[in-house]
């Protein structure tokens, strides 16, 4: 006779809501949503640090506590909170505080998110006048190609090049159409020309070309990569260089024709050619 109190081996998991189902929620479910729980909590409370410590950071500024300021915003940078608010208002603490080459810096970090800002064009421009002595001039088509960001000029790229195939689509489906469409098909063909050629322009400049920033008041280049070398000329905080080759703690640099010689990497910040 089988005892009615006793289950079988099989027996064992039935009626058990988290293993069946049978109030509609399973343990994986139930686990996922106390994860997803967790999850946003913890990010909700980091994004309010966050915050917080921006605020703190805008005090201190407003305080004209500079040199405090940039040590915050600073930190922030450090702990990922990269954006172009950040970025500004760091360099607009250097400026205050007289680092024109730490702002200078930080402000062509900004031109790398958001380049059409008429806020930052003016304190970059304001920056660079403070400059004493030899520094390398953005040339117009820089500042054409600095216009929008690398992803700015892909997706103008990639725009062009699909509706340049839609209607070599509609051409093959509608025949009729081409004398219609025959000047389009060459005018956006023309464009995608030169907006890849742009578009290769500043990943190239970005890769291959790199700036030196000076950060120190004063900066002597010499001829060779020694401290007894010769010292050729002196750039001063916020002079832009473009960079040429490194050696060691030494940097070769150029500010133009005719000035080339080696500094102190200690003396400068590096930055991308965008």
């Amino acid at each position: 006779m089988r005892n009615k109190h006793a289950a079988g081996k099989n027996d064992l998991g039935r009626g058990n809501p988290w293993r069946d189902g049978a109030h509609g929620v399973t343990r994986p479910t139930f686990c996922r949503w106390i994860l997803w729980v967790v999850f946003l909590l913890v990010v909700s409370a980091r994004a309010e640090d966050v915050a917080a410590s921006f605020d703190a950071a805008n005090k201190l500024y407003e305080q004209g506590k500079f040199q405090e300021a940039a040590g915050a915003y600073e930190k922030l940078i450090q702990s990922g909170q990269v954006s172009a608010a950040v970025y500004f208002n760091l360099g607009n603490a250097f400026l205050k505080s007289g680092q024109i080459g730490k702002a200078v810096a930080a402000y062509r970090k900004v031109r790398g998110l958001t380049p059409r800002d008429p806020d930052l064009g003016a304190n970059l421009q304001f920056a660079r006048n403070q400059v004493q002595g030899p520094t390398v001039a953005t040339g117009k088509w820089e500042q054409f190609l600095g216009k929008f960001t690398v992803n700015e000029w892909t997706l103008w790229a990639a725009s062009l090049v699909w509706i340049w195939l839609l209607l070599l689509c509609a051409l093959q489906l509608r025949p009729s159409l081409r004398p219609a469409l025959r000047g389009y098909l060459g005018g956006i063909g023309i464009a995608i020309l030169v907006v890849g050629f742009c578009l290769g322009g500043v990943v190239c400049k970005i890769r291959t070309n790199r700036v030196a920033i000076v950060v120190s008041k004063d900066a002597p280049v010499h001829n060779g990569p020694l401290e007894e070398s010769q010292k050729s000329f002196v750039v001063h905080d916020g002079a832009e260089l473009n960079l040429l080759d490194q050696k060691d703690d030494w940097l070769q640099v150029s500010a133009g024709p005719g000035r080339v010689g080696w500094l102190k990497r200690e003396q400068v910040v590096l930055a991308n050619g965008a």
